[in-house]
């Protein structure tokens, strides 16, 4: 039977281990965001050859399904799909599933509303905005001021930020294949960019601001009990 001191270097020596995971998990995640980061950079090289590319191969089944995608994994229905579980993890008494739901909530809610500020300054034409010059116009143009003008408000996608919030809180989750998670979010930027609604840059962009999001989240002390369960604890 061990003693009392030695029980207490054990969960010192686990505690520490523990530690020593954590901040190397995160300096990988952190090198991950910072790569993504320079292949946003490279993607706006790329803009053309995918808008190309999508002219070439979009067929109108493609275009219908990534139209039902876009509409319907927008951030007001993500929020309505949660609220099930938000219910149900209220009424079973499960506090670990319902920080976990709330955490994807505020992730996807966060990503959206950096995404929508950057957005109304850059004043970026959609790809199918056939009426100006494609380009940056800021804020104003031509007497006209761009706020709240769809068609100049490109970059980043709002789309795709709340999706990759959304389902980056999950993907973040210790459990084997979590990263599969981040398979809807693509998805979600496959559409937009099929529906000529945003270029590659745009998308990519919105991803990155979406995973931080979720990544600052899930780093937080609270974040790492709310979002870093395994299955067992929810």
């Amino acid at each position: 039977m061990s003693s009392p001191t030695e029980e207490s270097h054990l969960n010192q020596t686990q505690m520490q281990n523990q530690a020593a995971r954590f901040r190397k998990r995160r300096r990988l995640q952190v090198l991950f965001l910072a790569l993504f980061g320079v292949l946003c950079v490279v993607s706006f090289f790329l803009d053309n050859a995918v808008i190309r590319f999508v002219a070439e191969h979009r067929t109108k089944p493609i275009r219908n399904l990534a139209g039902i995608i876009s509409n319907y994994g927008d951030w007001p229905w993500l929020m309505l799909y949660t609220l099930p579980f938000l219910l149900w993890a209220w009424w079973k008494k499960r506090p670990g599933l319902l920080r976990l739901v709330a955490t994807m909530i505020v992730a996807s809610t966060l990503a959206g509303a950096v995404t929508n500020t950057v957005r109304l300054t850059t004043g970026r034409t959609r790809p199918n905005n056939v009426k100006v010059e494609p380009g940056w116009y800021g804020l104003r143009h031509d007497g006209k001021w761009l706020l709240g003008q769809n068609k100049y408000s490109s970059f980043p996608s709002g789309h795709t930020a709340t999706a990759f919030g959304f389902f980056t809180v999950l993907a973040f989750r210790r459990t084997r294949g979590s990263f599969l998670w981040l398979v809807p979010a693509v998805i979600m930027a496959a559409s937009r960019v099929i529906l000529d609604a945003h270029h590659l840059s745009d998308v990519c962009f919105g991803a990155w601001l979406g995973l931080i999001a979720a990544w600052w989240l899930c780093t937080r002390k609270v974040g790492r009990r709310i979002a870093l369960p395994t299955s067992r604890t929810l």
